[in-house]
C-alpha cells in the first residue's frame, strides 16, 4: 500500500516555505548600502496550503510510536477534507475552524482548489506516497458496533450463527488520511485544550492550524479520528509541528 517514501522534499516543494516565510528570500539595498525593508509577501491559499500540506506529509512519514505515528498501509486524499468542493461538508464543531475565515471563498475558488489539488498530488508523488479516495467495504461496521446477539426462540434460527458485522473488513489494517485547508492562528475553540501529550496549548505569533482526518480500517471495524495540527515557524522560516490536538472520534 505504501511505496518507499523519500524523507526530504525536493527544492521545488521547499520553495513554498521560502515564499511564505519572510521577505528574507529577497535582497536589496538602498543608497548608501542601507537595506530597504520590503513589504511582507502576500499569502495566497495555494502558497500556504502547499507549505502546510508538505509539512504534514513530511512529519507523518517521520512519525514514531506516538501520534503522529509511523503508518505502513496508508493513502492520502489530495482533495481537502476529501470532498469534491475542497471545503468541509460537516464542521468539526470547533469555534474558528472555518477555513474561509482565513481565505474567503470567491468566484475564483473552484479553479483555485483545482490547482491546489494538483499541487498536492505532486507533493505526494515526490515523497512516494499513495494518493486515493476512501475505500468502502461491505459488511464492515464501525469498530464500536458490537456483534448482535443470536436470535431468540425455539425455531432453528436459534441455532444459527449471529451476523458478523465485521465479516467484510480488510484482513490487514489500512489508513486513509485527509488534510483540510490552512487556518491562520490557533482557533479560539482550541485555546487551552490539551494536546495528545497532555499539555495545554496556547500559541501566538505566526501559527497555522489544519485538520487531519485519519480513518483506520481493520478486521474489527473502522474508526475515524480528527486531529488539529498546529504549526509554528522555525528560525529558517520552515513550518514545524508544535502540537496535535484530538478533536473527535467516530467509530
Amino acid at each position: 500500500m505504501r511505496m518507499k517514501a523519500t524523507r526530504r522534499l525536493s527544492l521545488a516543494v521547499l520553495g513554498w516555505s521560502c515564499l511564505v516565510a519572510s521577505a528574507a528570500c529577497r535582497s536589496g539595498s538602498g543608497p548608501g548600502g542601507n537595506a530597504a525593508e520590503p513589504p511582507p509577501p502576500v499569502l495566497t491559499l495555494i502558497d500556504m496550503d502547499s507549505a502546510v500540506f508538505a509539512a504534514v506529509v513530511r512529519r507523518q512519514l517521520d512519525g514514531g510510536d506516538e501520534y503522529p505515528r509511523r503508518l505502513e498501509r496508508f493513502r492520502y486524499d489530495s482533495r481537502p477534507y476529501g470532498t469534491n468542493s475542497g471545503y468541509p461538508e460537516v464542521f468539526a464543531g470547533v469555534e474558528g475552524i472555518d477555513p474561509t475565515l482565513s481565505f474567503p471563498r470567491s468566484s475564483q475558488s473552484e479553479s483555485e482548489i483545482s490547482v491546489l489539488v494538483e499541487t498536492r498530488k505532486r507533493i505526494l508523488r515526490m515523497n512516494g506516497v499513495q494518493e486515493g479516495g476512501l475505500v468502502s467495504y461491505n459488511q464492515c461496521a464501525g469498530a464500536g458496533i458490537p456483534t448482535p446477539p443470536p436470535p431468540r426462540g425455539r425455531s432453528s434460527a436459534r441455532r444459527s450463527k449471529p451476523l458478523n458485522v465485521h465479516a467484510g473488513c480488510p484482513k490487514a489494517s489500512e489508513y486513509y488520511l485527509t488534510v483540510g485547508l490552512p487556518i491562520r492562528g490557533q482557533p479560539p475553540g482550541l485555546r487551552d485544550m490539551r494536546d495528545t501529550r497532555g499539555d495545554r496549548v496556547r500559541l501566538d505569533d505566526d501559527v497555522w492550524t489544519v485538520l487531519v482526518d485519519e480513518t483506520w480500517t481493520r478486521p474489527t471495524g473502522w474508526s475515524k479520528s480528527t486531529y488539529a495540527w498546529l504549526f509554528k515557524r522555525n528560525r529558517s522560516g520552515q513550518l514545524e509541528l508544535a502540537n496535535t490536538i484530538l478533536v473527535g472520534v467516530v467509530q
